[in-house]
């Protein structure tokens, strides 16, 4: 499930929010070489990397969380995007990269 949320402030509960994750694959994410929000990422020591074309994002694991929301790289404020809660407390666009 993803919530939707205003990445400029944490929510105070959310569905999306999962017990820690460190290894192994998170699925439903957003990227580049897909339209739609349904790629799966494989956790590295200080990444994720799509399965599908290898584009890498910085984030710092275990991820505390993942989030659907718009970001300034979506084309209008209808489209959401996926975010990831990385455990230094920064939300990282899994589309463009850019942290909030």
């Amino acid at each position: 499930m993803n919530a939707v949320t205003d990445v400029t402030a944490p929510p105070k509960t959310s569905a999306a929010v999962y017990t820690a994750i460190s290894h192994g694959t998170i699925s439903g994410l957003a990227c580049k070489c897909s339209t739609k929000n349904d790629m799966d990422f494989l956790i590295k020591e200080n990444r994720i990397v799509c399965g599908c074309c290898g584009r890498e994002i910085s984030v710092l694991p275990p991820l505390l969380g993942i989030y659907k929301a718009v970001c300034s790289c979506c084309a209008s404020p209808s489209v959401k995007t996926t975010f990831v809660l990385d455990t230094r407390g920064i939300y990282t666009c899994t589309w463009c990269g850019q942290t909030r």
